[in-house]
């Protein structure tokens, strides 16, 4: 059973009607749908504030961090369906600004793209951001906070020391200098431990020197694919690392889409090296089947996030450009499954973000934010 999310209902804001019975892909008289669900998922809104320019978040407490192409959002999502819209920085134009990383205190925000530039800033007034200072040529696509936000690693290999966030400073090299072009993220999975979104997977300690970090472990794929983004659920003590490749303006769908993988991290200690387990990816469809017939931006996974009470296994949400949300199972072999969706007719969402244990925020690259609610 699937529902169909009207645009009316997106315009009232209000939570879609159940469907009873098969699918029926009906619209109302003068509208468009504005998406498909699963019918465990509910559509509950769309906050259009960020609408054309958000491309990512962070939740720290009470507060969702939203960034962009753009500007930076801080919302208070106390409230997880009605949530409040503390502050907006205009930032001009930077790109691509996709997972912005914060203590709370500090937030990190990086162009590599249009000025090769990591922006500082102090957000402990919600309500009124600062930008402390901006670092000129630093190449990486996204930096992580290190260490509560005193340094910052560069998903291109760059480590910046944050300790005088007014004056930022690169101080090391993780990669030491062999990745010009590739790594696009970095997360902290434990104090002081990194693990970078690199064609070949680094897990670095950098507890005891964050300028020099060492290589604890490292794992690759047969076939060299693009690595994207990166988790390592409970701060690097579950058995899974859940790793998301990159296939961009793929168009249609076939074997080599960018996949959702999970990978065996439960022997690295004694191996020193972790191994892809299971992938799962999208195929194109008829739209009222949820999937839709090509994606202009790619056939691929984007940002994704696990479910709070993920423990060696469990959901996670998975952002598809076009396809939308994907609700996956892991098993506790790191067995994939589909559990779910929520498909926006006229949208692309780059990443998805669990706020309670059934609320989920979508960024739409067009629409802004899409609330869904799941039932488990």
């Amino acid at each position: 059973m699937r529902r169909i999310v009207t645009a009316a209902t997106v315009l009232a804001l209000s939570v879609a009607p159940a469907a009873a019975g098969p699918l029926r892909p009906t619209t109302e008289i003068g509208s468009d749908p504005a998406g498909v669900t699963s019918e465990n998922v509910t559509f509950v809104k769309t906050v259009p504030f960020d609408a054309g320019g958000a491309t990512g978040a962070r939740l720290v407490g009470k507060h969702l961090y939203v960034s962009g192409a753009r500007s930076l959002s801080i919302y208070d999502v106390s409230d997880a369906v009605n949530p409040v819209l503390l502050s907006h920085t205009p930032t001009g134009f930077q790109f691509a600004n996709e997972d912005v990383d914060t203590n709370g205190r500090i937030l990190l925000m990086s162009d590599d793209q249009a000025f090769k530039t990591l922006y500082v800033y102090d957000v402990e007034d919600k309500t009124a951001p600062v930008e402390l200072a901006k670092l000129v040529g630093v190449n990486d696509h996204n930096f992580a906070c290190v260490l509560d936000c005193r340094y910052a690693y560069g998903s291109r290999g760059h480590i910046v020391d944050l300790r005088r966030p007014t004056q930022p400073a690169v101080v090391g090299n993780w990669g030491g200098g062999a990745n010009p072009g590739d790594g696009y993220d970095t997360t902290e999975a434990g104090r002081g431990r990194v693990l970078t979104a690199t064609r070949q997977i680094y897990f670095l300690d950098g507890r005891r020197d964050p300028t020099r970090p060492t290589v604890a472990a490292s794992g690759g794929t047969p076939d060299n694919r693009l690595i994207h983004s990166i988790r390592w659920p409970n701060g690097g003590r579950d058995h899974f690392i859940l790793v998301q490749g990159e296939t961009p303006f793929s168009g249609f769908c076939d074997k080599d889409s960018g996949a959702f993988m999970t990978w065996d991290a439960s022997r690295w200690k004694r191996t020193g090296s972790f191994r892809m387990i299971d992938e799962y990816r999208v195929a194109n469809g008829t739209y009222t089947d949820g999937n839709p017939a090509v994606g202009a931006t790619g056939c691929t996974a984007m940002w994704f996030q696990e479910h709070p009470r993920f423990r060696d296994g469990g959901l996670v949400a998975s952002a598809f450009f076009e396809h939308g949300v994907r609700f996956l199972h892991v098993d506790g072999r790191g067995g994939i499954s589909e559990r779910g969706y929520y498909m926006p007719a006229i949208g692309s969402t780059i990443a998805s973000y669990w706020i309670t244990d059934e609320i989920v925020y979508a960024i739409d690259l067009a629409k802004g934010i899409d609330i869904l609610r799941f039932s488990r």
